[in-house]
């Protein structure tokens, strides 16, 4: 298993309280067993030490290009072996953090409108 420097946590534990500090609405929550952040209750973002893609999971939506914002590595999240990935969720790996809290601010404005 990766340790946290591998997976990004501490660039997630940086974000999601910068994230909960700065935007009303947005609070601290769970993604299934992973840490994530909410807007009303609705999760946008999420950080996960499992999977090929341990990372950060934001869901931008089905219209959106992870590549057209400049991240050059992602993946649908597919969280299921017997089901299709999820289409309005991209995982994105600590190699791409740069880009972590553009994607979340995106995926918070799918919420907001």
């Amino acid at each position: 298993m990766s340790d946290a420097s591998d997976s990004g946590l501490a660039e997630w534990r940086a974000l999601a309280d910068h994230l909960v500090a700065s935007i009303d609405g947005v609070e601290h929550g769970k993604m299934m067993s992973s840490d994530a952040v909410t807007w009303h209750g609705k999760v946008f973002a999420f950080h996960t030490t499992k999977g090929r893609f341990a990372g950060m999971g934001f869901r931008i939506g089905r219209d959106n290009d992870p590549g057209s914002l400049g991240v050059t590595e992602w993946e649908p999240l597919a969280p299921f072996k017997s089901k299709p990935p999820m289409k309005d969720w991209v995982l994105v790996p600590p190699s791409q953090s740069a880009h972590w809290e553009s994607l979340a601010r995106l995926a918070l404005k799918q919420f907001r409108g």
